[in-house]
C-alpha cells in the first residue's frame, strides 16, 4: 500500500528470490504531485525509477481511479493489463452510527445560515485557500458559514486571511477531529478543493452522511467519484469564481440539493466497503489459481 512501501515489497520479494506473489497498490497520482511539488532532476529521476519499476515488476498494480492507472501506464509505463482499479469503500452502517455524535465546535456561528463544511490537511496540494477565496465572494448574495475540519502548515496563514476579511463569526477552525462524521452531516454542502487527488474519500464519506457535493474537477478522483454532476457538482480547479457560482447554485436551489442528497447516498451505497473487499479478493483469487502460479 502506498507508493514506498509498496516499492519496497515489490524489490524485496524478488532480490530475495520469494516464491510470493506481489501487489503494490498507488493511491495517488504520482506525476501530479511531481509536477507541483517535486524538484531537482535527480529526485525526478529517482522517483520515476522506483515508481516505474515497481509497477513493471509487480504481478498487480491497484489504484483507486481509472485517471491514475491511466497516469501510471502514460507517464511511468505500468503494463495496463497488470493494473486493476478498484474504488475505495465506505461501510454506511458504520458512518451512521459516527455521525450520530455530538457536533461541538460549532456555537460561535450562526445556526440559521447554511453550512459549508471542508475536511482536509490544510496544506498546499489540498487548496483550501481557494475554498475561503470563494466564500468570501458569496457572502454579499448568500451568507453562509464554514466548519474547516482539520490542521496543517497553512492554518495560521487561512486563518489570518479569514480575519483580514472580517469573517470570524462566519467561519470556525476545528482543527484535526478523530471523527469528521458529524460535521459532514451537519453541514448543508460539502466542498472539496484539491490540486490533484487519487480518489477523494472524504467526498464519499459526505455523500454517505446524505450531504451534497460540489467539486474542483481535478485529476482524477472527483470526477469518477461524482459522475459528470450526476451524484454532486464540478467546478473547474484553481477558480475561485467558478466554485463560488457553483455554491451558489446549489445553495439557491433547495430541490437541487435534496435530489442531491438521495443520489449522494446511492452513490456511496454502490461504493461499499464489501464490494471494494469481493473486489480485491478476486485479484488475490485470481493470482493464486493454478494458471497463474504455473505461467
Amino acid at each position: 500500500m502506498m507508493h514506498y512501501s509498496a516499492a519496497l515489497a515489490v524489490f524485496g520479494a524478488r532480490l530475495a528470490r520469494l516464491p510470493a506473489r506481489t501487489v503494490g497498490s498507488f493511491r495517488g497520482p504520482v506525476f501530479e504531485h511531481m509536477r507541483h511539488y517535486e524538484r531537482g532532476l535527480r529526485r525526478r529521476a529517482f522517483l520515476r525509477f522506483a515508481v516505474g519499476s515497481t509497477a513493471r515488476l509487480a504481478d498487480r498494480m491497484i489504484v483507486p481511479s481509472q485517471g491514475t492507472a491511466d497516469e501510471l501506464h502514460r507517464h511511468f509505463l505500468g503494463p495496463a493489463k497488470r493494473t486493476v482499479v478498484i474504488p475505495n469503500g465506505i461501510d454506511r452502517a458504520e458512518a451512521a452510527s459516527l455521525a450520530a455524535e455530538p457536533v461541538v465546535g460549532l456555537e460561535t456561528l450562526d445556526p440559521g445560515l447554511p453550512l459549508l463544511c471542508v475536511a482536509a490537511r490544510l496544506s498546499p496540494e489540498k487548496d483550501v485557500g481557494l475554498l475561503l477565496e470563494a466564500f468570501r465572494q458569496i457572502q454579499g448574495s448568500c451568507p453562509a458559514a464554514l466548519a474547516v475540519v482539520g490542521d496543517g502548515p497553512q492554518r495560521a496563514e487561512l486563518e489570518g486571511r479569514v480575519a483580514d476579511w472580517g469573517l470570524n463569526d462566519r467561519v470556525v477552525f476545528l482543527g484535526h477531529r478523530d471523527n469528521v462524521y458529524p460535521y459532514l452531516r451537519r453541514a448543508d454542502l460539502y466542498v472539496h478543493t484539491c490540486k490533484f487527488e487519487g480518489f477523494g474519500y472524504t467526498m464519499l464519506e459526505a455523500m454517505c452522511c446524505g450531504t451534497p457535493v460540489v467539486a474542483t474537477d481535478c485529476p482524477y478522483g472527483p470526477r469518477e467519484v461524482i459522475g459528470d454532476d450526476r451524484y454532486g457538482v464540478l467546478v473547474p480547479p484553481e477558480d475561485p469564481g467558478a466554485l463560488a457560482s457553483g455554491i451558489l447554485s446549489l445553495l439557491r436551489d433547495p430541490e437541487r440539493l435534496a435530489r442531491l442528497s438521495e443520489q449522494g447516498m446511492a452513490r456511496a451505497e454502490q461504493l461499499s466497503t464489501a464490494r471494494m473487499a469481493e473486489r480485491y479478493g478476486a485479484v488475490f483469487d485470481g493470482l493464486m489459481s493454478s494458471e497463474n502460479l504455473t505461467g
